[in-house]
């Protein structure tokens, strides 16, 4: 029996040392879930918006997509989405246009998050937009607009956006508790992000960038702070961007990236070893361009990329949200994890908390 009792600890003591941590976790071993906390504001049923960590449902989805067949990451993304063969993308392939190679952070003269809610608007223009780079030349996070673009694809391929192929293919019948476009009947459970204050904002430490002018693009008018409010309300909630709007507890997140590799009540798996694989390869690594931070991604899963993204061994996939979620699976100990956090830990990204609480679960593998 592996013993679990360093992760409680730690996640108590968490609490203990800050009145105001409100956070779950949930971890998968194989299929059967082992670790099931929350504290603060947080019931272990609770949703809370997750920001980036949507990614790696979206991520999830396409995968199915190449796991049936009916996608090619090699093929060109015009091959199946032909407008976006505009302005010298013909050839750009999928695996390079989800992997923040493509030069498509934003557009000329920026986009606004109507053109992201209402999705046709913002995609039109991305795919007439000229690269910002060569694709292939550099990569940067494409924070919103990746979600855009991969809706797009899988509209094209399968007729439906990523949130029903999500909600009717991936987590019906696996009791997988996320949701992009929140349905109304779930709103009891949801508990509002908590941005950080503005005094937190001026006295905390925010990653360098430099003032390279790439680092505007990827948000609506360049405002990155926009996000932060804009989750908790109704309307971003029900139509849910795939890059950044999906609502989750932390056994949703991990319950997830167990259904990947495991059959979850009486459900088959989703994805083969060799799906699983060519998405979780590392397409690009290195420093990225905007934040001149080091960064690795697979197919829009992000990778672990130490000591950034410690989260994880050799073959891990996932992905972490701006309020400082973090959810993956390890292939290496088959451990799937989730984690939500309330209130955003700055400067933003995956909670190092929560990297610390993986640490400890790898830990007690290793002793049990």
């Amino acid at each position: 029996m592996i013993d679990f009792a360093a992760v409680e600890a730690a996640f108590a003591a968490h609490a203990e040392a800050d009145p105001t941590y409100s956070a779950q976790l949930a971890v998968h071993i194989g299929a059967e879930r082992v670790v099931d906390l929350a504290t603060g504001a947080l019931q272990a049923d609770s949703l809370l918006p997750v920001y980036s960590s949507s990614k790696g449902a979206t991520a999830t989805v396409v995968a199915l997509l190449v796991e049936r067949g009916q996608l090619d990451l090699d093929a060109p993304v015009a091959s199946y989405w032909p407008e976006f063969g505009q302005q010298g993308k013909a050839a750009i392939p999928v695996r390079q246009l989800l992997s923040h190679q493509a030069g498509l952070p934003g557009v000329d003269g920026g986009f606004t998050w109507e053109e992201l809610l209402d999705h046709d608007p913002l995609a039109t223009r991305l795919a007439a937009q000229h690269p910002f780079w060569r694709p292939g030349a550099g990569f940067m996070y494409h924070a919103v607009t990746i979600g855009t673009l991969a809706d797009e694809l899988v509209r094209r391929i399968d007729g439906r956006p990523v949130a029903q192929v999500l909600r009717e293919d991936v987590t019906a019948g696996r009791g997988i508790d996320l949701w992009i476009g929140t349905p109304a009947s779930e709103d009891g459970r949801v508990v509002e992000a908590l941005p950080p204050t503005m005094e937190e904002l001026t006295a905390g430490p925010l990653p360098p960038m430099g003032g390279d002018p790439l680092a505007g693009l990827s948000l609506p008018a360049g405002d990155p702070l926009a996000m932060f409010s804009l989750v908790n309300e109704e309307h971003f909630r029900r139509v849910g961007p795939p890059a950044a709007g999906m609502l989750a507890s932390a056994r949703g997140l991990a319950a997830l990236y167990a259904a990947t590799c495991h059959e979850l009540q009486g459900q088959p798996r989703l994805l083969s070893d060799d799906t699983i694989s060519q998405m979780s390869q590392i397409q690009v690594a290195g420093v990225e361009l905007g934040s001149g931070l080091d960064a690795r991604f697979g197919v829009i899963y992000m990778v672990p990329c130490p000591p950034r993204w410690a989260f994880g061994g050799v073959g891990t996939f996932g992905h972490d949200g701006a309020g400082g979620s973090l959810a993956f699976h390890d292939p290496n100990c088959d451990v799937s994890f989730g984690y939500t956090v309330q209130r955003l830990p700055l400067p933003g990204g995956m909670d190092a908390r929560a990297v610390e609480l993986a640490r400890l679960v790898r830990e007690a593998l290793r002793a049990g």
